[in-house]
């Protein structure tokens, strides 16, 4: 409920400010200015109706797919003008007062003169959409693979761990763009595929056919997986349930030594009422000693609890970083981390961007990825310095 006024009053407000931004200093008739309002705010709702829309069984799954796109991309279209809108008049108006003070404002450059307004409006409208088609193909192309590199003396050969999260599998996307993403992950030669989260955001039953594009994962020596928030919204158990029968193994406060590898993986599951609790102290009792320790934790908020008990590498999603600028700056507050290799004192954490999106199919300034982390040995440093 809570949650409900909260987006109806922003959704409210934008619609306000942009409206009035756009038309309510021209001289246009009323009509055409509460028609600009009604329909930025239609914009604005998009997510609402389109969370209603999603469950009525009447409407076919492809059809609410094209829907769903067209309306989250409205939405991340007026968010992203509003932004726009925002930063100019705080720039333009602020150059203009010092130009004031300074002795040197020229009146036609005045942020009130209705006739450049209306242009620099146009202009603006403009940039808006051309950012929002750069960000929609950001959003819904397959992730291009992002490489990192991580040397340790717990391995005397290259362990290849390919991490893909935030895939949010939901009705409204189609099977291709998932079978994709697994195409790109079995190109790497993986021997371990790592899960951390958010990959099922909808009811199993009814993205049974995209879900099912999992089963063609390939590792040499496992698919390990542990939840994230998104799981527990749409149904935990029949979610675990699907995933264990096709061969995935469930990290959900638990460890397993992978056998052939000198890896010990973890699990903590992203539960969201405790989120701010570390718990599960007891995870890594079953690890080898000598072990290279992995913990997949969806949320990244706790790395430096987590990574304290032993872990040599946090492996964390979540955050998309940012997925629409200027989104970057509270999601960062808000989790402490964005996204990256974070060199902490208690040990490495790494946070991927995702490889869907969730809500508006966009991407601005934060590329989806899926990751291949390449684990070295320590000594081909030594070798690599003698050689120079």
């Amino acid at each position: 409920m809570y949650f409900a006024i909260a987006f109806f009053t922003i959704a409210l407000a934008g619609a306000l400010i942009s409206a009035r931004t756009l038309c309510g200093y021209n001289q246009i008739s009323p009509w055409w200015k509460i028609f600009v309002f009604l329909l930025i705010f239609f914009c604005w709702l998009t997510p609402v109706l389109m969370r209603a829309l999603r469950g009525q069984a009447w409407l076919a799954s492809e059809i609410y797919g094209k829907i769903s796109l067209i309306g989250y991309f409205l939405f991340g279209f007026v968010f992203i003008l509003l932004m726009l809108l925002l930063a100019r008049d705080i720039l333009w108006g602020g150059a203009y007062g010092i130009a004031r003070l300074t002795g040197t404002a020229k009146p036609n450059w005045s942020p009130l003169n209705v006739a450049l307004l209306t242009k620099v409006n146009a202009v603006t409208l403009g940039f808006a959409f051309l950012f929002s088609l750069g960000a929609l193909y950001a959003g819904i192309r397959t992730p291009a693979v992002k490489e990192v590199e991580i040397r340790t003396p717990k391995t005397d050969r290259e362990i290849r761990i390919v991490q893909i999260n935030d895939m949010h599998i939901d009705r409204s996307k189609p099977v291709k763009w998932f079978a994709d993403m697994v195409d790109r992950v079995n190109s790497l030669n993986a021997d371990i595929v790592v899960m951390p989260g958010d990959i099922i955001d909808d009811n199993m039953e009814a993205v049974q056919t995209q879900a099912d594009e999992l089963k063609r994962l390939k590792s040499r020596y496992g698919i390990y997986y542990s939840p994230g928030n998104h799981e527990f919204y749409n149904g935990i158990v029949a979610i675990q349930w699907y995933l264990q029968k096709i061969g995935v193994v469930w990290l959900a406060g638990n460890g397993v030594n992978v056998a052939g590898l000198p890896l010990y993986v973890a699990g903590v599951p992203d539960i969201p009422v405790l989120r701010k609790q570390a718990g599960y102290e007891h995870i890594l009792d079953n690890a080898f000693s000598d072990s290279y320790k992995i913990l997949l934790a969806h949320n990244p908020t706790l790395a430096r609890e987590y990574l304290a008990r032993g872990f040599d590498l946090q492996l964390s999603a979540h955050t998309h970083g940012g997925q629409i600028f200027p989104f970057h700056i509270p999601v960062k507050i808000v989790n402490n981390y964005l996204a990256g290799m974070y060199d902490l004192p208690e040990g490495k954490l790494y946070i991927s961007r995702g490889a869907g999106y969730w809500g508006p199919p966009l991407r601005l300034l934060a590329p989806s990825d899926i990751t291949l982390i390449r684990l070295l040995p320590e000594k081909q440093v030594a070798d690599e310095n003698r050689a120079d």
